[in-house]
């Protein structure tokens, strides 16, 4: 007998009801903080002022309009709609100049653009290669389940709908970062809201998810992958963990070439995880394991073969630029070239252009650090330098004495865990450094950003996650509120910033 429609309607509140209840409650509080500060950041940057984000947004448009990827020479690379848009604002005038050129906020300004807005611009004749191009399409397919609702509107809908849409990816972030201290550090909820408040506020992570960037989607399936590779060690690689594990990593290369780091972690957790079974076990878990790769590497081989049917980058080129003379790759000059990044050059090491990142000071605390926590715009928008100075020894204080703990473990399991996170971080700076490496020897400057390490997000949570639970309970909550009201004192700093540079 069926339900009458009441019924059902209070059926399904129940279901929700119940779903909502199994949240912990610090997890759904730290959640609608984000939540919010997230919307601010969305709604607050204005049209296209991220880095690249008008050819991401080309390239969204593209695949929502044509179904076709940017790969087209012949055609423009963006579409009438959003130059159109870009001209009413000024937003490719303001990039690099924020305190020189503001856009224009006036109400007339922007009757004049509804008005050219009804001719209707064609939103169909861009799909032309940009350097946003060589990317896998799968952000851009998630930027588009915000861009269809709204394409019969204009391209600031649009843009401001493909923002907000990323919100949810900060909140799976966050989400992300609290399992994963769960997992590490078991169901201590102080430590794990740090590392989810970590994850999900500190003002570059924020700023790169509410943009239009793949880094927003790519953030959140690395911290992902970074939850289940620790599930797979610690509970002996179960089978619908292990292909989890698998489909994200393969989610990830699908979004970003460097999610290629992901694979050495992603490989050792399996292989951690299946040497952690009962030895007479491990033989029955080879088939499920093979199956579990078969969910990495099928995707990834359909993409790759794909994209060379169609004349499409399988990973993002490093070319000479035009009329500079490249030079081979030298590993001993790339060993200057870390050693420079990270310390003082010493007398006898290689002398890099003054152009280049290398010049700077000391490169490790302008991108890593500075730009790691927040420089936004076009990486021109830059919090006051006592800002940074605060940050550095912030920095110092999770990350010292959290390497000082973990020379203390001798605990095989949280050993294996060690090695897992360690390799993650090695593989990815690896990737960076070799590319930016590869990059200057070819004359086309240095290419790494801090954006780029957000990645690892997580794992700056999960340090401070475990610096909590090592101090004296009757500490415990203070020091984790002083986490919270320090990251939350951080944001508006950051937000006035941007609202100080762009509308004052």
């Amino acid at each position: 007998m069926a339900l009458p429609p009441k019924a059902r309607d209070g059926q399904r509140g129940g279901v929700f009801r119940r779903a909502f209840a199994t949240v912990p409650r610090p997890l759904a509080a730290i959640l609608t903080v984000v939540l919010i500060v997230g919307l601010a950041w969305a709604l607050l940057v204005p049209p296209w002022q991220a880095p690249d984000a008008p050819q991401h947004f080309a390239y969204a448009q593209s695949l929502a309009e044509r179904f076709a990827l940017p790969v087209d020479q012949r055609r423009r690379a963006l579409s009438s709609a959003q130059s159109a848009a870009d001209l009413a604002v000024g937003a490719s005038n303001e990039a690099f100049y924020p305190d020189v050129v503001k856009p224009d906020w006036s109400a007339a300004g922007y009757a004049r653009y509804l008005a050219s807005a009804r001719s209707d611009p064609s939103r169909s004749n861009g799909g032309g290669t940009t350097n946003a191009s060589a990317n896998p399409p799968l952000y851009y397919l998630y930027a588009d389940l915000a861009y269809w609702p709204t394409e019969s509107s204009n391209a600031f809908d649009s843009l401001y709908a493909i923002q907000i849409w990323g919100i949810a990816l900060l909140l799976l972030t966050a989400t992300g970062a609290w399992l994963l201290a769960g997992e590490v550090l078991g169901h201590r909820r102080l430590a794990q809201l740090a590392c989810a408040a970590v994850a999900g506020l500190i003002p570059q992570e924020t700023f790169i998810s509410t943009s239009v960037n793949p880094d927003a989607l790519l953030v959140a399936l690395w911290t992902l992958a970074l939850w289940l590779g620790a599930r797979v060690i610690v509970r002996g690689a179960q089978r619908r963990d292990a292909v989890a594990l698998c489909a994200v990593t393969a989610a990830a290369i699908l979004t970003k070439a460097t999610a290629y780091a992901l694979v050495p972690p992603v490989l050792l957790a399996l292989l951690i995880g299946w040497r952690r079974r009962p030895a007479a076990e491990r033989r029955a878990m080879l088939r499920p394991l093979g199956f579990a790769l078969l969910a990495l590497i099928v995707p990834v081989l359909a993409w790759v073969g794909y994209a060379k049917a169609t004349g499409h980058s399988v990973v993002n080129g490093i070319g000479a630029s035009p009329g500079a003379h490249a030079q081979p790759f030298n590993v001993r000059q790339f060993v200057d070239y870390v050693w420079q990044f990270y310390l003082p050059r010493l007398p006898f090491m290689t002398r890099f252009p003054e152009d280049v990142s290398l010049s700077l000071p000391l490169p490790v605390y302008y991108f890593w650090i500075r730009e790691g926590w927040g420089v936004f715009g076009w990486l021109d928008v830059v919090m006051p330098a006592w800002v940074y100075g605060v940050l550095v020894a912030i920095s110092a204080l999770i990350v010292f004495p959290a390497l000082a703990l973990l020379a203390r473990f001798r605990d095989r399991l949280r050993l294996e865990l060690a090695a897992f996170f360690a390799l993650a971080l090695v593989a990815l700076l690896g990737l960076l450094h070799v590319s930016d490496y590869r990059s200057i020897i070819a004359g086309d400057g240095p290419l790494v950003q801090g954006r780029y390490l957000l990645p690892l997000v997580a794992l700056l949570g999960l340090a401070v996650g475990l610096l909590l639970s090592r101090l004296p309970a009757r500490w415990r909550p203070a020091a984790g509120g002083i986490v919270l009201a320090a990251l939350l004192v951080l944001q508006v700093l950051a937000l006035g910033t941007i609202a100080r540079t762009y509308y004052t």
